[in-house]
């Protein structure tokens, strides 16, 4: 049977209405936690219906667009309504596998079409969060999760009130200058805020270094004082590098903006007393003025001292002096409390500083609580866990130590929670089984606000001068070294607090309560390799729609370790000092109960992804083909004999679109059968960089190869030709008058349908491989 994918489906209209969900219309529940790729909801939910529609279900684009998104005419976010009853009924019952489910978007539109879908995710930690996205929104009420939250964040207040007096908090590492001996901050930009408003700038604040400590310069205040009114827009001139440094004109006066005091890429920084370069290495343990290809830089020789320092201190090893006389320690900068929505700044007091060593105190007399997250960084990572480098080998070590207390603090009170709200559902005549699952469910949303939390409040969380928050620690595609970042206290609501991430939390459940509705399919979670899928052993599935790895992915088992650590305390109970299975124990215990320290000792190796450090330090011999020829060989197993094996690619690697040609042609016996572009290059830069470079993010649709069918291109080039051509006839329909680089994306793609329905495919005598093809169809197009 040929699907409506296959005749043709109006993806201009899809992409467009994806696009919204880059910006102002996100999904609400992609607000729960950061998760590197998330498929936008609208095109989802197009692919999948159109996969397992008939080709003539719909007569026009237009009425299979009305069915897709019944609000399309009045919203912009069309992935806000549910589609309609009638597209519903025609796809009830179907099938649908997802093997890499990732955050869950394909999943979550399956079932919101009616489809039973499952969604296979190898790692715990999106195992965790795409239980919170599929299967508990129809355990619990938002109201419950809001009650919970709201139960652990005023329990944290009460336990932490000594420990702060603002509402959020500036720092960075000051070292100890090799040349006067004192301690000197390590400030990496100056710029506290630097907003733009219509007409000029509606916030302008900075620090300045004034005779051994930290002053604040804010445009604002001084406007009000001089002015007065709001000065909610100033009119100045501001000149700047970056983020660093610069100068401002206001009023006629110029201010400098001091540039910063440390650049550790040119492995440099400058003491503000004294004004030294701090250029030195540490060779065999001795300070010297070497070489960059001698020893190490002080500043990261300071920094490891710091963290081995830090956990001496915390075994009793060595007292809090010694700790504070350490070469490198964290200090605060400024501290803000939030005055009717606006931040007021101020320089931070050794009082201030001294909460830090409070807390630390505290966590020493704690040293041994298994909520403490003391697993090991994966030791070959520093090219995306640059803070390695630096002697943060274990998780704690990323946050300074008030940080730390906070969220062990909440470790211990989600758990509680879990506990009491379980007896709550006893008491109201629930089963043993039905208060379990709904605790699980709640423990689990509360869990996920942590993560979230966890996120955004760490050392290596930097201060954004522009959205005036400190930017969350995985923003990149790994975990950055920062100078400058930012504490957020409990006692806030400001975004970046744990009040803020439990009601994004809750507008999530909210959200997904209200789309899961009893019209909607089942939706079922499993934790399970791609290259095994024994849990599934027996099931077969309409069509496989999935978003595999590509070749220069992020190392998602290394990075969400980051969140495993914590998900894994939150989500288990406590008994001798050591975890025990409570909620959802197949995440983070092994088939003997045994706790699995972290995923990127025991998933990394199973993980399609390229990664040379990792596959060194595992002794593996695999190319990133082999690893997707795998997995493909094994997933089409659970097709049925007529299913559509449906794959999203994004990749800008041409050796990673080899791998994933090679893996479902060349291997896997597969031919194309429709391709859609769901990112499109811009139309004069596809000319410009030339045919072949066309890469990016397609949508195509697979079939088995009823067995071999060779072809000799040269005898049959001008009938390929003519067959390229009148494919893409039909496909242009759709594409309203498309022309020009687009419209040759368009026959590349039917070319490449073309190609891989034969093999093998030779060519001037020789037979072609993965590459090969791919370079002909650039031909043929």
């Amino acid at each position: 049977m040929e699907t409506l994918l296959e005749r043709g489906i109006p993806i201009d209209a899809i992409n467009e209405y994806s696009a919204v969900e880059k910006g102002p219309g996100r999904p609400p529940h992609w607000e729960m936690v950061f998760w590197w790729t998330r498929k936008p909801l609208a095109g989802a939910r197009a692919v999948v219906a159109a996969s397992l529609l008939p080709a003539e279900a719909y007569q026009t684009p237009e009425q299979f667009l009305n069915d897709l998104f019944p609000c399309r005419y009045s919203r912009k976010s069309v992935h806000a309504c549910n589609p309609a009853s009638r597209l519903v009924e025609k796809i009830r019952g179907k099938k649908v596998l997802d093997p890499f489910a990732g955050f869950g978007s394909i999943p979550l539109e399956a079932a919101r079409l009616g489809a039973e879908a499952v969604a296979v995710e190898l790692l715990p930690t999106a195992y965790v969060f795409l239980k919170a996205v599929l299967e508990f929104p129809r355990r619990v009420k938002p109201q419950d999760v809001e009650k919970w939250g709201r139960w652990v964040v005023e329990r944290l207040k009460e336990d932490i009130k000594e420990l702060y007096d603002a509402d959020i908090f500036i720092g960075t590492w000051e070292v100890k200058c090799p040349v006067c001996g004192r301690h000197t901050p390590l400030v990496g930009n100056w710029w506290l805020a630097r907003v733009r408003g219509k007409e000029g700038y509606e916030r302008l604040a900075w620090m300045e270094w004034g005779d051994g400590h930290i002053e604040i310069r804010d445009l604002n205040e001084e406007c009000r004082k001089q002015v007065g009114g709001t000065c909610s827009e100033l009119r100045a001139e501001v000149s700047a590098r970056g983020e660093e440094g610069g100068s401002v004109v206001w009023r006629g006066v110029r201010y400098a903006v001091p540039l910063k005091n440390i650049d550790a890429r040119r492995e440099t920084a400058q003491c503000l007393h004294c004004r030294a370069e701090i250029n030195h290495r540490v060779v065999n343990g001795k300070l010297v003025k070497g070489k960059k290809s001698e020893g190490d830089w002080y500043v990261k020789w300071a920094l490891r001292q710091w963290n081995a320092n830090h956990e001496r201190y915390l075994k009793g090893e060595i007292t809090l002096e010694d700790l504070k006389n350490s070469p490198a320690r964290p200090t605060l900068l400024v501290k803000i409390r939030i005055e009717n929505g606006d931040l007021k700044f101020q320089p931070a007091t050794p009082q201030d500083v001294e909460k830090l060593w409070k807390a630390a105190e505290e966590l020493r007399k704690m040293w041994g609580d298994p909520d403490i997250p003391i697993e090991t960084v994966t030791p070959y990572g520093n090219r995306y866990l640059f803070p390695i480098l630096y002697g943060f080998d274990k998780w704690f070590k990323l946050f300074n130590p008030r940080q730390l207390l906070v969220l062990v603090k909440l470790v211990k009170l989600i758990r509680e929670a879990g506990r009491l709200a379980e007896e709550e559902k006893l008491r109201e005549g629930a089963s043993g089984e039905e208060a379990k699952k709904y605790a699980e469910a709640v423990t689990t949303y509360l869990a996920v606000a942590l993560s979230k939390h966890v996120d955004w409040n760490s050392m290596m969380s930097g201060w954004q001068l522009s959205y005036l928050i400190a930017a969350h620690t995985l923003a990149m595609r790994g975990i950055a070294m920062v100078w400058n970042w930012g504490e957020y206290s409990p006692h806030s609501t400001y975004r970046g607090t744990i009040s803020a991430m439990l009601k994004s939390v809750v507008e999530a459940v909210e959200y997904l309560n209200s789309r899961l509705t009893e019209s909607a399919g089942d939706a079922k979670v499993v934790l399970d390799n791609a290259t095994e899928l024994s849990r599934l052993e027996g099931e077969r599935f309409d069509v496989v729609v999935t978003d595999p790895p590509y070749a220069d992915d992020v190392p998602y088992a290394e990075l969400s370790d980051f969140y495993y650590v914590w998900l894994k305390r939150a989500l288990s109970g406590v008994e001798g000092g050591e975890l025990r299975p409570r909620f959802l124990p197949e995440a983070f215990f092994d088939e003997f109960g045994l706790e699995i320290p972290t995923q990127w000792q025991r998933f990394a190796p199973r993980e399609v992804s390229e990664d040379e450090g990792r596959w060194e330090h595992f002794g593996m011999k695999v190319t990133f083909a082999d690893l997707l020829s795998r997995a493909f060989s094994n997933v089409v197993r659970f097709l049925k004999d007529d299913g559509l094996l449906v794959v999203y690619y994004v990749a800008k690697k041409l050796e990673s679109w080899e791998a994933l040609v090679d893996a479902l042609w060349r291997r896997g016996g597969m031919t194309l059968t429709a391709a859609y572009p769901v990112e499109t290059e811009a139309e004069e830069s596809v000319v410009a960089r030339g045919k072949a470079s066309v890469l990016g993010g397609y949508v195509s649709a697979w079939r088995r190869r009823p067995g071999e069918r060779p072809l000799e291109l040269d005898a049959a080039w001008e009938a390929a030709v003519a067959e390229v051509a009148r494919r893409v006839e039909g496909r242009m329909k759709m594409l309203r008058g498309k022309n020009g680089a687009t419209a040759w994306v368009y026959y590349y793609m039917a070319a490449l349908e073309y190609l891989t329905a034969y093999f093998p495919v030779r060519m001037g005598g020789v037979e072609l491989d993965s590459g090969g093809l791919l370079r002909t169809a650039v031909s043929l197009a």
